[in-house]
């Protein structure tokens, strides 16, 4: 079966360095799933946005939206007993989990 697509050289569009930070202290880590479409006469590029925060030594950062709908940095060391940082992608904090980025589209 030939692919119905044909994939541009020049890719890629887009790197993490191209697209601003959505608040301060954050970083782009990742661009994904891009979609394209045709509307009004214009081609889009709508695109996931992954952020995190720049880690340092002996101190775990993550990043979270509060009740309030704005983006808080919880900080907390990575000796502190209720810390379970097992996974690269989940934080159990707690009791409660929470993701290591914060992703939305753009």
């Amino acid at each position: 079966m030939n692919d119905l697509a044909k994939r541009f050289p020049e890719n890629p569009l887009l790197l993490p360095k191209d697209v601003k930070p959505s608040a301060d202290g954050l970083q782009v880590i990742s661009l994904l799933n891009p979609g394209v479409f045709q509307f009004e006469g214009k081609i889009w590029l709508l695109v996931r946005v992954a952020e995190s925060i720049a880690q340092k030594e002996g101190v775990l950062y993550f990043p979270v939206i509060n009740a309030t709908g704005n983006t808080e940095i919880i900080e907390v060391p990575l000796n502190d007993p209720d810390l379970i940082a097992t996974d690269a992608r989940i934080i159990k904090y707690k009791g409660l989990d929470y993701l290591t980025t914060i992703s939305h589209l753009r």
